[in-house]
């Protein structure tokens, strides 16, 4: 039986601490790369980091340790996205993506798991993760195994999704591409963009990407066809986020923007950052949004969906009345949905260069 009062103070005090504009964060650093860390991905209890020194590293999420190191790559590793806590076995002997916490569940025996890797080398790596455990110390060790190269672009790939169906990539050379996840043959490739297509997002068979040409593009993953094409920024796009209609987009023009997929309708803009906004990590249940930046600062903001009418028009700057110091302020606008964006935290001088990745969960934010 679960304790409610202690999960309910477990939760307040984490609440807390994300709004605590005095509050310092316990910092822990990992250092192994040779040279940059382009990506990285986590679950509950392992980090995984992309590096400019052509590797891929599986670290200990609460020591720090390096526990793995792979090697697949020509050149350097700009993004990867792996099947999290595929190793935790639930009740019923099955395995679990993130639907089950690890204290309620145990670590099995022997697993694999699935990741993809993307390269300035142009390729796609295709991983089989393989955890097993010793039995006489209880140790795990992790392993992984090259199960397939794709090499379906011309130019560096930039950015990586997947889902059980799909693996979408998307590349300098300003193509989309469609793998299926089970046979791993190219499904199709999306074309539209003017510039390199920096990232993508894959949410319910649809596909948005997001350019250096300015553009975001939304499109159906089974035919093909693009959808809607989005335009608002004043600069190339770098970044994006698609979860649950929702559309996150960060650029050069130093906003981020929110988007309505269904409809195309930007919803808000977050103003603050004073570079190229690099990477974004949204959790549309608790409304947390983070923005990592060229400025070298990590960002904190919050969104709410309004209810009943209007819209929100963006003023950047200091509210006496609300105390947002830099935050982002909503004006009514009759006649469209509203909503409240503003920005909850900020974290400066935590890097001596920029931040090219940023994931976050309730309780830490690694970048």
């Amino acid at each position: 039986m679960l304790d409610w009062r202690q999960l309910y103070r477990s939760r307040a005090a984490l609440e807390r601490r994300w709004r605590d504009p005095e509050g310092e964060p316990q910092v822990q650093r990992i250092e192994g790369h040779r040279d940059s860390v382009y990506c990285l991905d986590f679950d509950s209890s392992r980090i995984i980091t992309g590096s400019r020194d052509r590797t891929i590293k599986v670290w200990c999420v609460k020591t720090g340790k390096c526990l793995a190191t792979f090697e697949g790559h020509a050149g350097s590793v700009l993004c990867l996205k792996f099947e999290r806590d595929w190793d935790i076995a639930i009740p019923n002997g099955e395995h679990s993506d993130h639907k089950i916490a690890p204290t309620e569940a145990t670590r099995s025996s022997e697993a694999r798991g699935f990741m993809v890797s993307g390269s300035s080398d142009c390729s796609v790596c295709v991983w089989d993760l393989i955890s097993s455990r010793n039995d006489k110390d209880g140790a795990v060790e992790i392993r992984a195994e090259v199960r397939k190269v794709l090499r379906g672009h011309a130019a560096g790939v930039l950015d990586l999704r997947m889902d059980d169906r799909w693996v979408v990539s998307c590349s300098k050379d300003a193509l989309i591409n469609v793998y299926s996840r089970q046979t791993l043959a190219l499904h199709t490739v999306l074309r539209g963009h003017e510039g390199p297509v920096n990232a993508v997002g894959l949410e319910g068979g649809h596909v948005v990407s997001a350019s250096g040409d300015g553009k975001m593009m939304l499109w159906d993953v089974e035919t093909g066809e693009r959808v809607r094409v989005y335009e608002g920024h004043e600069r190339g796009l770098a970044c994006i986020e698609f979860k649950n209609d929702l559309i996150l987009s960060g650029s050069n023009d130093c906003t981020i923007k929110l988007w309505r997929a269904s409809t195309g309708e930007c919803l808000h803009t977050f103003a603050g950052h004073t570079s190229l906004v690099r990477a974004l990590c949204f959790d549309p249940k608790t409304g947390y949004i983070v923005s990592a930046s060229y400025d070298r600062s990590v960002r904190v903001w919050e969104w709410r969906d309004g209810d009943g009418e209007g819209s929100q028009q963006t003023i950047a700057g200091t509210s006496s009345t609300s105390g947002w110091r830099g935050s982002v302020m909503n004006v009514a606008v009759p006649g469209k949905p509203k909503g409240l964006g503003r920005l909850v935290r900020e974290f400066r001088n935590l890097h001596a260069s920029h931040i090219f990745d940023v994931k976050f969960d309730v309780g830490r934010i690694v970048r």
